[in-house]
Protein backbone atom coordinates (compact mmCIF):
# COMPACT_ATOMS: atom_id res chain seq x y z
CA UNK A 1 0.00 0.00 0.00
CA UNK A 2 2.98 2.59 0.59
CA UNK A 3 4.32 2.13 -2.76
CA UNK A 4 0.49 3.75 -4.37
CA UNK A 5 1.30 6.58 -1.90
CA UNK A 6 4.79 7.53 -2.77
CA UNK A 7 3.79 7.39 -6.52
CA UNK A 8 1.23 9.66 -5.84
CA UNK A 9 2.90 11.85 -3.45
CA UNK A 10 5.77 11.96 -6.23
CA UNK A 11 3.78 12.82 -9.02
CA UNK A 12 2.47 15.69 -7.04
CA UNK A 13 5.60 16.87 -6.10
CA UNK A 14 6.36 16.95 -9.63
CA UNK A 15 3.72 18.58 -11.17
CA UNK A 16 3.87 21.40 -8.59
CA UNK A 17 7.40 21.95 -9.37
CA UNK A 18 6.25 21.90 -13.03
CA UNK A 19 3.58 24.51 -12.04
CA UNK A 20 6.34 27.07 -10.52
CA UNK A 21 7.16 30.12 -12.17
CA UNK A 22 9.94 30.39 -13.98
CA UNK A 23 12.56 32.49 -12.56
CA UNK A 24 13.02 35.77 -14.67
CA UNK A 25 16.26 38.16 -14.29
CA UNK A 26 19.38 39.89 -15.75
CA UNK A 27 21.13 36.71 -16.98
CA UNK A 28 24.40 38.94 -16.67
CA UNK A 29 24.25 40.65 -13.30
CA UNK A 30 21.45 38.26 -11.80
CA UNK A 31 19.38 40.96 -10.30
CA UNK A 32 15.70 41.41 -11.25
CA UNK A 33 14.57 44.49 -13.46
CA UNK A 34 11.56 46.48 -12.82
CA UNK A 35 9.17 49.00 -15.17
CA UNK A 36 7.74 51.00 -12.21
CA UNK A 37 5.00 53.16 -13.67
CA UNK A 38 3.67 55.15 -11.85
CA UNK A 39 4.64 58.45 -9.15
CA UNK A 40 8.61 57.47 -8.36
CA UNK A 41 8.84 61.06 -7.00
CA UNK A 42 6.78 61.02 -4.17
CA UNK A 43 6.24 58.26 -1.42
CA UNK A 44 6.47 55.44 -3.04
CA UNK A 45 7.86 51.96 -3.32
CA UNK A 46 10.26 53.07 -5.91
CA UNK A 47 12.11 54.94 -3.08
CA UNK A 48 12.88 51.58 -1.80
CA UNK A 49 13.43 49.89 -4.54
CA UNK A 50 16.19 51.88 -5.82
CA UNK A 51 17.94 51.09 -2.56
CA UNK A 52 17.62 47.12 -2.83
CA UNK A 53 20.75 45.64 -4.45
CA UNK A 54 18.82 43.04 -5.82
CA UNK A 55 16.67 45.42 -7.87
CA UNK A 56 17.34 47.11 -10.47
CA UNK A 57 14.40 49.89 -11.43
CA UNK A 58 13.74 52.24 -14.40
CA UNK A 59 10.92 54.68 -12.66
CA UNK A 60 8.26 56.24 -14.95
CA UNK A 61 6.24 59.13 -13.99
CA UNK A 62 2.70 58.23 -15.35
CA UNK A 63 0.53 59.17 -12.10
CA UNK A 64 -1.67 62.64 -13.09
CA UNK A 65 -1.92 63.80 -9.96
CA UNK A 66 -1.00 67.88 -10.30
CA UNK A 67 0.74 66.83 -14.00
CA UNK A 68 -0.77 67.34 -17.02
CA UNK A 69 -1.95 64.31 -19.45
CA UNK A 70 0.89 65.37 -22.29
CA UNK A 71 3.82 65.71 -20.00
CA UNK A 72 2.56 62.05 -18.91
CA UNK A 73 1.89 60.93 -22.66
CA UNK A 74 5.98 62.59 -23.21
CA UNK A 75 7.13 60.36 -20.35
CA UNK A 76 5.50 57.18 -21.65
CA UNK A 77 6.44 57.86 -25.24
CA UNK A 78 10.54 58.62 -24.07
CA UNK A 79 10.77 55.56 -21.72
CA UNK A 80 8.66 53.05 -22.31
CA UNK A 81 10.13 50.01 -24.32
CA UNK A 82 9.54 50.68 -28.58
CA UNK A 83 8.72 46.68 -28.76
CA UNK A 84 7.56 43.87 -27.12
CA UNK A 85 10.59 41.73 -27.36
CA UNK A 86 12.84 45.16 -26.09
CA UNK A 87 10.23 45.01 -22.97
CA UNK A 88 10.35 41.34 -22.55
CA UNK A 89 14.38 41.66 -23.04
CA UNK A 90 15.05 44.23 -20.94
CA UNK A 91 12.55 43.56 -17.59
CA UNK A 92 11.57 40.93 -15.45
CA UNK A 93 9.11 42.79 -13.53
CA UNK A 94 6.17 45.77 -14.51
CA UNK A 95 4.37 47.57 -11.66
CA UNK A 96 1.15 49.78 -12.55
CA UNK A 97 1.14 52.50 -9.29
CA UNK A 98 -2.17 54.47 -9.25
CA UNK A 99 -1.45 55.16 -13.14
CA UNK A 100 -4.77 55.44 -15.57
CA UNK A 101 -4.26 53.37 -18.69
CA UNK A 102 -5.17 56.52 -20.78
CA UNK A 103 -1.65 57.44 -20.47
CA UNK A 104 -0.67 54.21 -22.39
CA UNK A 105 -0.50 53.50 -26.16
CA UNK A 106 -3.18 50.37 -27.00
CA UNK A 107 0.00 48.15 -27.98
CA UNK A 108 1.75 49.18 -24.84
CA UNK A 109 -1.30 47.61 -23.10
CA UNK A 110 -1.51 44.70 -25.50
CA UNK A 111 2.48 43.61 -24.90
CA UNK A 112 2.39 43.68 -20.83
CA UNK A 113 -0.61 40.86 -21.00
CA UNK A 114 1.21 39.09 -23.50
CA UNK A 115 4.34 39.19 -21.99
CA UNK A 116 2.83 38.67 -19.02
CA UNK A 117 0.89 35.28 -20.36
CA UNK A 118 3.92 33.89 -22.38
CA UNK A 119 6.93 35.87 -21.66
CA UNK A 120 7.36 34.82 -17.74
CA UNK A 121 7.03 38.50 -17.29
CA UNK A 122 6.10 39.15 -13.55
CA UNK A 123 3.22 42.36 -13.26
CA UNK A 124 1.75 44.08 -10.08
CA UNK A 125 -1.01 46.71 -9.70
CA UNK A 126 -1.02 48.79 -6.48
CA UNK A 127 -4.70 50.76 -6.02
CA UNK A 128 -5.68 54.25 -6.61
CA UNK A 129 -7.90 56.35 -8.08
CA UNK A 130 -6.29 55.64 -11.57
CA UNK A 131 -5.93 52.12 -11.29
CA UNK A 132 -8.51 48.84 -11.39
CA UNK A 133 -12.00 50.23 -12.37
CA UNK A 134 -10.88 53.60 -11.78
CA UNK A 135 -12.55 56.86 -9.94
CA UNK A 136 -13.06 60.35 -9.71
CA UNK A 137 -13.48 60.29 -13.77
CA UNK A 138 -10.28 57.77 -14.65
CA UNK A 139 -11.75 54.75 -16.50
CA UNK A 140 -11.75 51.03 -15.78
CA UNK A 141 -8.83 48.68 -16.72
CA UNK A 142 -11.67 46.35 -17.14
CA UNK A 143 -12.10 47.81 -20.63
CA UNK A 144 -8.42 47.10 -21.42
CA UNK A 145 -6.69 43.79 -22.85
CA UNK A 146 -4.60 43.34 -19.41
CA UNK A 147 -7.50 42.64 -17.71
CA UNK A 148 -7.78 39.13 -18.94
CA UNK A 149 -4.45 38.69 -17.14
CA UNK A 150 -5.47 39.85 -13.85
CA UNK A 151 -7.20 37.84 -10.88
CA UNK A 152 -9.26 39.95 -10.29
CA UNK A 153 -12.36 41.56 -11.66
CA UNK A 154 -12.61 45.61 -11.89
CA UNK A 155 -15.77 47.47 -10.15
CA UNK A 156 -16.16 51.12 -10.23
CA UNK A 157 -15.78 52.12 -6.17
CA UNK A 158 -13.77 53.38 -4.02
CA UNK A 159 -13.52 53.07 -0.29
CA UNK A 160 -11.25 53.56 2.88
CA UNK A 161 -10.68 50.41 5.33
CA UNK A 162 -8.26 48.11 6.93
CA UNK A 163 -6.53 45.31 5.69
CA UNK A 164 -6.57 41.97 6.85
CA UNK A 165 -4.33 38.92 6.29
CA UNK A 166 -5.81 35.37 5.74
CA UNK A 167 -3.39 32.93 4.44
CA UNK A 168 -0.59 33.27 6.33
CA UNK A 169 0.90 29.93 5.00
CA UNK A 170 1.37 31.48 1.53
CA UNK A 171 4.88 31.56 -0.30
CA UNK A 172 5.07 35.55 -0.08
CA UNK A 173 3.47 36.28 2.91
CA UNK A 174 5.76 33.73 4.94
CA UNK A 175 8.52 36.08 3.86
CA UNK A 176 7.92 39.30 6.09
CA UNK A 177 7.60 39.53 9.53
CA UNK A 178 4.00 40.42 10.69
CA UNK A 179 4.13 40.62 14.23
CA UNK A 180 3.77 44.29 14.10
CA UNK A 181 1.04 44.60 11.05
CA UNK A 182 -1.86 45.48 13.19
CA UNK A 183 -0.83 48.75 13.93
CA UNK A 184 -0.19 49.48 10.30
CA UNK A 185 -3.38 48.09 8.47
CA UNK A 186 -5.25 51.37 7.36
CA UNK A 187 -4.85 52.17 4.23
CA UNK A 188 -5.44 55.69 2.32
CA UNK A 189 -8.22 53.71 0.23
CA UNK A 190 -9.00 51.07 -1.88
CA UNK A 191 -10.57 49.59 -5.22
CA UNK A 192 -13.65 47.41 -5.17
CA UNK A 193 -12.47 43.96 -6.43
CA UNK A 194 -13.68 40.55 -6.99
CA UNK A 195 -11.42 37.80 -7.13
CA UNK A 196 -11.65 35.48 -10.18
CA UNK A 197 -11.48 31.53 -9.91
CA UNK A 198 -8.68 29.87 -9.15
CA UNK A 199 -6.57 32.88 -7.41
CA UNK A 200 -5.47 33.26 -4.45
CA UNK A 201 -6.65 35.44 -1.89
CA UNK A 202 -4.32 36.79 0.81
CA UNK A 203 -6.15 38.94 2.45
CA UNK A 204 -9.15 40.97 2.88
CA UNK A 205 -10.65 44.72 3.55
CA UNK A 206 -12.97 45.95 5.83
CA UNK A 207 -14.73 48.93 4.99
CA UNK A 208 -14.92 52.46 6.98
CA UNK A 209 -16.88 53.93 4.47
CA UNK A 210 -20.54 55.31 5.51
CA UNK A 211 -23.53 53.26 4.02
CA UNK A 212 -20.65 50.11 3.55
CA UNK A 213 -19.10 50.08 7.23
CA UNK A 214 -17.84 46.37 8.29
CA UNK A 215 -18.45 45.24 4.56
CA UNK A 216 -15.41 42.72 3.45
CA UNK A 217 -13.75 43.10 -0.09
CA UNK A 218 -10.70 41.61 -1.42
CA UNK A 219 -7.48 43.69 -1.25
CA UNK A 220 -3.86 41.49 -2.29
CA UNK A 221 -4.72 38.53 -4.76
CA UNK A 222 -2.53 36.61 -6.81
CA UNK A 223 -2.34 33.79 -9.75
CA UNK A 224 -0.11 32.57 -12.11
CA UNK A 225 -1.24 33.12 -15.68
CA UNK A 226 0.00 31.27 -18.58
CA UNK A 227 3.77 31.51 -17.69
CA UNK A 228 3.60 34.95 -15.76
CA UNK A 229 2.58 35.84 -12.32
CA UNK A 230 -0.21 39.03 -11.44
CA UNK A 231 -0.04 40.42 -7.77
CA UNK A 232 -3.07 42.80 -7.44
CA UNK A 233 -3.13 45.07 -4.83
CA UNK A 234 -6.51 47.02 -3.45
CA UNK A 235 -4.81 49.11 -1.34
CA UNK A 236 -2.11 51.43 -2.72
CA UNK A 237 1.50 51.28 -2.08
CA UNK A 238 2.28 54.94 -2.20
CA UNK A 239 1.78 56.85 1.30
CA UNK A 240 -0.39 60.09 0.04
CA UNK A 241 -1.64 61.47 3.58
CA UNK A 242 -0.57 61.20 7.48
CA UNK A 243 -3.26 58.25 8.08
CA UNK A 244 -1.67 55.64 5.85
CA UNK A 245 -0.61 53.71 8.32
CA UNK A 246 1.03 50.77 6.00
CA UNK A 247 3.40 53.00 4.27
CA UNK A 248 4.65 54.01 7.68
CA UNK A 249 4.85 50.36 8.91
CA UNK A 250 8.60 48.90 9.77
CA UNK A 251 8.36 46.51 7.30
CA UNK A 252 7.21 48.14 4.02
CA UNK A 253 10.19 47.84 2.40
CA UNK A 254 10.68 44.74 2.75
CA UNK A 255 6.83 44.05 1.50
CA UNK A 256 7.08 46.05 -1.90
CA UNK A 257 10.92 44.48 -2.56
CA UNK A 258 9.89 40.99 -1.53
CA UNK A 259 7.19 41.14 -4.10
CA UNK A 260 9.48 41.89 -6.87
CA UNK A 261 11.00 38.61 -6.18
CA UNK A 262 7.99 36.82 -5.96
CA UNK A 263 6.29 38.16 -9.07
CA UNK A 264 10.35 37.41 -10.58
CA UNK A 265 9.91 33.88 -10.04
CA UNK A 266 12.18 34.05 -6.75
CA UNK A 267 11.82 32.60 -2.93
CA UNK A 268 13.03 34.94 -0.31
CA UNK A 269 15.53 33.43 2.40
CA UNK A 270 14.16 32.15 5.56
CA UNK A 271 16.06 34.77 7.91
CA UNK A 272 13.03 37.34 7.68
CA UNK A 273 15.43 39.42 10.66
CA UNK A 274 18.49 39.10 8.20
CA UNK A 275 17.26 40.42 5.31
CA UNK A 276 15.16 43.34 6.84
CA UNK A 277 18.84 44.29 8.49
CA UNK A 278 20.63 43.91 5.43
CA UNK A 279 18.36 45.94 3.95
CA UNK A 280 18.53 48.81 6.45
CA UNK A 281 22.07 48.79 6.13
CA UNK A 282 22.21 49.51 2.24
CA UNK A 283 19.47 52.01 3.31
CA UNK A 284 21.96 54.02 5.72
CA UNK A 285 24.95 53.74 3.26
CA UNK A 286 22.50 55.30 0.48
CA UNK A 287 21.87 58.27 3.26
CA UNK A 288 25.36 58.38 4.26
CA UNK A 289 26.58 58.38 0.81
CA UNK A 290 24.41 61.18 0.03
CA UNK A 291 25.06 63.48 2.55
CA UNK A 292 28.99 62.53 1.97
CA UNK A 293 28.22 64.15 -1.87
CA UNK A 294 26.30 67.15 -0.93
CA UNK A 295 29.02 67.92 1.42
CA UNK A 296 31.73 67.28 -1.14
CA UNK A 297 29.88 69.39 -3.81
CA UNK A 298 29.49 72.40 -1.34
CA UNK A 299 33.37 72.35 -0.30
CA UNK A 300 34.55 72.29 -3.66
CA UNK A 301 33.38 75.87 -4.08
CA UNK A 302 35.98 76.58 -1.76
CA UNK A 303 38.55 74.40 -3.91
CA UNK A 304 39.31 72.73 -1.17
CA UNK A 305 41.93 69.82 -1.28
CA UNK A 306 39.45 66.46 -0.91
CA UNK A 307 42.66 63.73 -2.34
CA UNK A 308 42.08 61.67 1.33
CA UNK A 309 38.15 61.84 0.90
CA UNK A 310 38.51 60.85 -2.37
CA UNK A 311 40.63 57.79 -1.87
CA UNK A 312 38.37 56.60 1.43
CA UNK A 313 34.90 56.80 -0.92
CA UNK A 314 37.25 54.73 -3.48
CA UNK A 315 37.67 51.73 -0.44
CA UNK A 316 34.14 52.60 0.91
CA UNK A 317 32.74 51.99 -3.01
CA UNK A 318 35.06 48.97 -3.22
CA UNK A 319 33.27 47.53 -0.19
CA UNK A 320 29.66 48.83 -1.24
CA UNK A 321 30.34 46.84 -4.65
CA UNK A 322 31.19 43.36 -2.95
CA UNK A 323 28.24 43.55 -0.42
CA UNK A 324 25.64 44.06 -3.20
CA UNK A 325 27.34 41.47 -5.34
CA UNK A 326 26.57 39.26 -2.07
CA UNK A 327 23.47 40.52 -1.90
CA UNK A 328 22.27 39.19 -5.13
CA UNK A 329 23.64 35.87 -4.20
CA UNK A 330 21.81 35.94 -1.37
CA UNK A 331 24.77 35.57 1.22
CA UNK A 332 23.02 38.29 3.61
CA UNK A 333 25.62 37.79 6.43
CA UNK A 334 28.84 38.74 4.39
CA UNK A 335 26.81 41.24 2.24
CA UNK A 336 25.24 42.85 5.33
CA UNK A 337 29.04 43.17 7.34
CA UNK A 338 30.60 44.67 4.16
CA UNK A 339 27.93 47.17 3.65
CA UNK A 340 28.88 47.92 7.53
CA UNK A 341 32.06 48.13 6.74
CA UNK A 342 31.35 50.89 3.89
CA UNK A 343 28.82 52.69 5.89
CA UNK A 344 31.97 53.54 8.30
CA UNK A 345 34.21 54.21 5.62
CA UNK A 346 31.67 56.46 4.20
CA UNK A 347 31.55 57.79 7.66
CA UNK A 348 35.34 58.48 7.68
CA UNK A 349 35.35 60.18 4.44
CA UNK A 350 32.73 62.44 5.51
CA UNK A 351 34.96 63.21 8.68
CA UNK A 352 37.90 63.80 6.28
CA UNK A 353 35.61 66.19 3.93
CA UNK A 354 34.73 68.15 7.31
CA UNK A 355 38.38 68.79 7.99
CA UNK A 356 39.45 69.65 4.24
CA UNK A 357 36.56 72.25 4.55
CA UNK A 358 38.09 73.42 7.95
CA UNK A 359 41.01 73.73 6.18
CA UNK A 360 39.54 75.80 3.00
CA UNK A 361 37.69 77.92 5.48
CA UNK A 362 40.79 78.74 7.48
CA UNK A 363 42.67 80.20 5.20
CA UNK A 364 39.63 82.00 3.27
CA UNK A 365 39.48 83.35 6.95
CA UNK A 366 43.02 84.10 6.98
CA UNK A 367 43.69 85.60 3.61
CA UNK A 368 40.37 87.92 4.20
CA UNK A 369 41.77 89.12 7.19
CA UNK A 370 45.54 89.96 5.52
CA UNK A 371 43.22 91.56 3.05
CA UNK A 372 41.22 93.92 5.41
CA UNK A 373 44.06 94.29 7.84
CA UNK A 374 46.48 96.00 4.44
CA UNK A 375 43.46 97.74 3.25
CA UNK A 376 43.02 99.25 6.79
CA UNK A 377 46.35 100.51 7.28
CA UNK A 378 46.55 101.85 3.78
CA UNK A 379 43.53 103.98 4.88
CA UNK A 380 45.01 104.83 7.83
CA UNK A 381 48.79 105.77 6.78
CA UNK A 382 46.80 108.27 3.84
CA UNK A 383 44.44 109.79 5.99
CA UNK A 384 47.48 110.38 8.56
CA UNK A 385 49.09 111.21 5.86
CA UNK A 386 46.84 113.53 4.59
CA UNK A 387 45.50 115.44 7.69
CA UNK A 388 47.91 114.63 10.51
CA UNK A 389 50.82 115.85 8.40
CA UNK A 390 49.35 118.91 7.14
CA UNK A 391 51.43 120.97 8.98
CA UNK A 392 54.29 120.15 6.87
CA UNK A 393 53.14 121.70 3.70
CA UNK A 394 52.98 125.56 3.49
CA UNK A 395 49.92 127.30 3.65
CA UNK A 396 48.62 129.56 0.11
CA UNK A 397 46.20 132.29 0.19
CA UNK A 398 45.01 133.85 -2.98
CA UNK A 399 43.85 137.76 -3.17
CA UNK A 400 41.19 139.25 -4.88
CA UNK A 401 43.55 140.41 -7.73
CA UNK A 402 44.50 136.93 -8.19
CA UNK A 403 48.00 137.22 -6.47
CA UNK A 404 49.39 134.50 -4.72
CA UNK A 405 50.94 134.92 -1.13
CA UNK A 406 52.93 132.68 0.51
CA UNK A 407 53.14 133.01 4.25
Amino acid sequence: MRRPVFLTVFILVLICAAQAKELKRDPDTGTIRVLYIGAPFMTSPYQTFKMDPLLSTTPIQANQYALPLSWIKKAMRVYMPRTRESMVSKYDVIGIDDASWACFRFDLIRWMADACREDAMGMFMAGGYESFGGNVGFPSWGDTTLSEVMPVECLREYRGGANYVDDFEDEFIRSIPWDTYHNHRLFCGYNVLLTRQGAHELSHMVSSTPGVVGREDPCWVWWDIGNGRFFASAGGFRGVSGWCQFYNWKYYSDFVCNLQYFLAGLTPPTDLELMHNTRSAFKDVYNQRLILMSTLDFISKFNADTRKADLKIQEALESLNKARDHFVDLELAESRELAETSYDQFEEAYGLALEAKNAAIFWIFVTEWLVVSATSMICAFAIWTLMIRRRLYREVQVTRGGRRIVQ
